[in-house]
């Protein structure tokens, strides 16, 4: 590992050859761009997200996890004593003490960005056009071939005097601007979220000949699958494969199946279970996932015909139909919980700046190990669906939800038009996702808040559906509760998410501690600490 004493001395003499090139902050922070470094840093994050498009759970949590990584990076190049947030070793240098400010942390965090928007949508036109418009003056990736280069040749226990002396010149006679640090650090990124399992680039894909993943070689397709996961055949679908009567479930007609999905012009496709894989070729962060959960012995008949009664309920109770649409998009339940943490900690000067990224960065590592956790169990049991079985019933005719959500109140519809109140996400049933990712945000959020504050937060607000919950313990109970009502899973599901990703989120306080290691927090900025101002006006 590189010594401290060895990083401390390259840092002092790259200040020495750089000292006539350090830059003023307060000359080069885009006066366009918020004053305050938390907004600064949110509006780099929602443009992100406003051009992210539409994905699946998983696939919107790596994400957001590789962008907080962004940001995580860029503090910990900025504050002295902070181990890489990635690999939990020492870095190669930092920035100077001129340099160690919030506002270089957003400029390198903005560059960074640009990276993980490369990634996952690769012209990032209007990703750029609006970073552009907030006074960044940021690089497309392709355009810094040099720095790749550099970085590639680094070996990787390589320091400044060996093997990294190129991308070390590049750092230095840039005076570590902020900007240079950003593509330095969205390298690294990227690096890294190529190829952590999740097959995000494609370039893996399943062979049936050999039962294995082999190199895609054409036509690729980002995230596939490569473990050659395929849906049991539906007996319901081949008489001579059914030997059930119709309210009876075995073998296979417990396995997940397919559901139709079509849009407004027409179109209609087949689910496939998402990122099946994930769960056990995903590099997990925090521990190994587990196989702990026993099969639930569902009694599907009777099950079913619950589930419709909630969601009968739902469609009179515009809460609970609010409530499902909330607590379905992780987003933003994500956004309900740090606006909290902001108005309760950052806004009254309790919280700094850099803090609130580490609380970030650590509250995205406990919910990225908690959706593999979650994966690695659904994958295992393979359940129904409840819509799969009470669509199966064909022509029964039941007094329930009728699939238009402004409708107040049930109506007659025939079993086979049968559909949850909002979208089932194409993945096994057991355990429920929500209710695992809910729990990790729980028990981070109060644990690590009465550590290092001795209170959490409350009165958690939901300015879209103007919702208040009492407390992030009652946050989590109606977000594993939504899933019942709107018809998505059977009750023994919820609890099961909340077993199997107990104990994430006081691992990720470990993590939190063992990336600050002997950070030096004198230098972190509160609300209010202003921009410095430009020496040379």
């Amino acid at each position: 590992m590189f010594s401290k004493s060895l990083g401390f001395l390259i840092a002092a003499t790259a200040i020495a050859s750089a000292s006539a090139q350090s830059y003023d902050i307060g000359c080069i922070y885009p006066p366009e761009a918020p004053r305050d470094p938390v907004e600064g840093r949110n509006k780099i994050t929602f443009a992100f997200l406003q051009f992210s498009g539409s994905r699946e759970t998983p696939y919107v949590i790596h994400g957001s996890h590789e962008i907080t990584s962004c940001s995580a990076m860029c503090l910990s190049y900025h504050t002295p004593g902070m181990k890489d947030p990635l690999t939990l070793e020492e870095r190669r240098f930092g920035v100077p003490e001129w340099g160690q400010n919030p506002w270089s942390i957003v400029m390198c965090y903005a560059q960074c960005s640009m990276y993980v928007e490369a990634a996952l949508t690769p012209d990032g036109i209007d990703y750029f056009t609006t970073l552009s418009e907030q006074g960044y003056e940021l690089e497309y990736p392709s355009e810094r071939q040099d720095i790749k280069d550099a970085i590639n040749s680094c070996g990787p226990r390589d320091t400044c005097s060996t093997g990294c002396k190129d991308i070390c010149d590049l750092i230095i006679g840039s005076g570590y601007h902020p900007y240079m640090m950003g593509h330095y650090i969205g390298n690294k990124v990227k690096q890294y979220f190529d190829t952590d399992g999740w097959n995000r680039q494609g370039d893996m894909q399943y062979d049936v000949e050999t039962d294995s993943a082999v190199p895609c070689t054409g036509s690729c397709r980002i995230f596939q699958d490569t473990t050659g996961y395929t849906p049991r055949p539906d007996p319901r679908k081949y008489p001579e494969l059914n030997n059930d009567a119709k309210y009876e479930c075995t073998g296979d007609c417990r396995r997940w199946q397919p559901l139709q999905e079509g849009d407004v012009f027409g179109s209609l496709r087949e689910q496939e279970f998402v990122a099946p894989h994930i769960g056990t070729m995903a590099h997990t962060i925090l521990r190994a996932p587990t196989l702990t959960l026993e099969n639930p012995d569902y009694d599907l008949y009777t099950q079913s015909l619950d589930v419709i009664e909630q969601v009968k309920m739902t469609s009179s109770d515009d809460y609970k139909k609010d409530a499902i649409g909330l607590f379905d998009n992780k987003l933003k339940v994500r956004a309900i919980i740090q606006q909290a943490v902001l108005a309760q900690f950052y806004d009254n000067g309790e919280m700094p700046f850099e803090k609130y990224i580490m609380y970030l960065m650590s509250m995205s590592t406990a919910e990225h190990d908690a959706v593999i956790q979650a994966w690695h169990e659904k994958v295992h049991h393979d359940l129904v669906r409840p819509t799969t079985v009470i669509k199966s019933w064909g022509s029964d005719m039941l007094n329930t939800y009728g699939g238009v959500r402004n409708f107040d109140g049930p109506k007659d519809i025939a079993a086979r038009d049968f559909e949850a109140f909002i979208r089932v996400m194409p993945h096994g049933e057991f355990p429920s996702g929500s209710s695992c990712l809910c729990t990790s945000y729980q028990e981070f959020t109060d644990n690590f808040l009465l550590r290092e504050y001795n209170r959490t937060i409350v009165d958690i607000y939901s300015r879209e559906i103007e919702q208040t919950y009492d407390d992030m313990t009652h946050l989590k109970d109606i977000c594993g509760e939504s899933r019942i009502w709107g018809g998505m899973h059977y009750p023994e599901a919820i609890p099961a998410g909340e077993e199997i990703c107990s104990g994430l989120g006081d691992l990720a306080i470990d993590w939190y501690d063992e990336v600050m290691d002997d950070a030096d927090v004198s230098m972190f900025t509160y609300k209010g600490t202003p921009v410095p101002t430009c020496s040379e006006r």
